[in-house]
């Protein structure tokens, strides 16, 4: 059986036709950029800015869409670092970010956030989503140390809680063994029960520590005035070393 030809099978798309298809598809994607309240900017091979969004317009705080538009990129995000939009415009594009310090045209420095879709090209253009980044990672930094003061606060909070009933019992205990011998005949039965108290105890804070050294996970429990404090009868062990508990 003869073969059917490939371009019988699949007629190829005439210029005008492509050149259509690639129109419509340019003014979609003009569309949804302008609806994207991220910062997007369309530029051309050698870097110029052929459609930006408000969001652009907002970011740096230029009067109109005109101090945008025909202008090269590195003309309004001016970078002390000569080859970062070189590196940037030469990636693949993707999800890669490209993160730089900045000073905009009213002469304020903030960080940035580029990330290139499209892959680069002299006669290809080249969307780039924008982000004001400063100050970002302060802010999580700020955060992570809020989060270990709660967690220490807790930790230290559950094991004074937990801890302290057994210490109690020890110190008592000991005061009692001490005005037991203190006595003319110090009844050895009794000095023996004491320091069994005390032996019994001191265990239960060496398991408390354990259990607290070997968690893997951490439950908190509601304590006086809405404070949180670490519940150590509740805590996720290690593998091997028991379950974990809900």
């Amino acid at each position: 059986m003869a073969e059917t030809p490939r371009d019988a099978a699949t007629p190829a798309m005439s210029g005008d036709s492509l050149a259509r298809t690639i129109a419509i598809a340019k003014q979609e994607l003009e569309q949804m950029m302008d609806l994207n309240p991220q910062g997007m900017l369309l530029i051309d091979g050698s870097g110029t800015i052929v459609r930006a969004n408000r969001a652009i317009v907002d970011l740096t705080e230029v009067a109109g869409f005109d101090d945008l538009l025909g202008h090269r990129l590195a003309s309004i995000f001016v970078t002390g670092d000569t080859e970062f939009f070189v590196a940037m415009l030469a990636s693949e594009g993707g999800t890669e970010s490209f993160d730089t310090h900045l000073t905009l045209p009213d002469g304020l420095v903030r960080e940035f956030s580029f990330t290139v879709l499209g892959a680069g090209g002299s006669d290809e253009v080249r969307v780039i989503m924008v982000a004001d980044i400063t100050g970002a990672k302060a802010r999580v930094a700020d955060q992570e140390r809020i989060h270990k003061k709660e967690a220490v606060a807790a930790l230290i909070g559950g094991l004074m809680h937990h801890i302290n009933q057994p210490l109690t019992v020890i110190t008592v205990t000991a005061k009692l063994m001490e005005m037991g011998l203190e006595r003319p005949a110090p009844d050895v039965g009794e000095l023996r029960k004491y320091l069994s108290t005390i032996s019994e105890g001191v265990m239960r804070v060496k398991t408390m520590l354990e259990n607290v050294e070997a968690a893997s996970d951490y439950v908190t429990e509601e304590y006086l005035e809405g404070k949180r404090i670490l519940d150590i009868n509740h805590l996720g062990r290690t593998e091997g070393l028991g379950e974990s508990h809900d």
